[in-house]
């Protein structure tokens, strides 16, 4: 069995990535487990089980997630981790977090350098990605679902109250996705807000076959995230 764990920043990226495995890796025998952790530094770190993986026979492969309840917990709770992961026979270790609100486009290269500075690879692959500003611009690039909300949220009307269009323009250039998401939603009276039923119903609608080929091709973090996800799968 091959295993891998994934250190989230949060609720979003922990939901994105389980919805997205099962989806795409629906023909491979794959187990998922979701955890948080708490905790850490000078308080004793806890592990609470968000949802348990489930199968019928000895998997194939084995997906730990971990939400680590914050973007600058994601190194911290790697390193912490790494050494019990691997005396598991976990043979790859990667994190996710978004560049938003404390880093900016200039300062995204030393901010990847930073994150995977001397990050050792003995016995397993470990990395730190980024979700460039943040996760939510990975969901205004799949702006297909946004016609799922509202038969109205075509590209061209969005562009024409909002300034920019989805479809045409790079979401990673965006300075702040999540204000987008919501001005987005907005247009049609719903609303974005960082809640587990909320995130679930944007999550299901996204096509992650657009998401995880034609999009990881046009977003480059996406892409970077994705293809590592597709190496570990191989």
């Amino acid at each position: 069995m091959k295993r891998i764990a994934i250190f989230v920043e949060g609720q979003t990226e922990q939901i994105l990535v389980r919805r997205m495995l099962e989806t795409v890796m629906a023909k491979k025998n794959i187990a998922i487990q979701t955890m948080r952790i708490t905790g850490g530094h000078n308080v004793r770190m806890s592990f609470t089980v968000l949802h348990a993986a489930q199968t019928k026979r000895e998997a194939d492969f084995y997906v730990l997630i971990y939400d680590c309840g914050g973007e600058t917990n994601v190194k911290s709770y790697m390193l912490a981790q790494r050494q019990s992961l691997l005396d598991k026979g976990y043979t790859c270790i990667i994190g996710l977090r978004d560049v938003y609100p404390n880093f900016t486009h200039d300062q995204i290269p030393k901010l990847k350098k930073g994150l995977n500075y001397q990050l050792s690879q003995k016995g397993a692959v470990t990395h730190i990605f980024l979700a460039v500003m943040e996760t939510e611009a990975w969901f205004l690039g799949e702006y297909r679902h946004f016609l799922k909300v509202s038969s109205k949220l075509t590209p061209e009307y969005i562009e024409s109250q909002l300034g920019f269009n989805p479809r045409r323009d790079n979401m990673e250039l965006r300075e702040a996705p999540a204000f987008d998401l919501k001005h987005v939603y907005r247009l049609v009276n719903h609303d974005y807000i960082k809640k587990r039923n909320k995130i679930n119903s944007i999550v299901s609608k996204l096509d992650f076959d657009f998401f995880t080929h034609k999009l990881s091709e046009t977003m480059s973090s996406l892409g970077y995230f994705v293809r590592q996800l597709e190496d570990f799968f191989d």
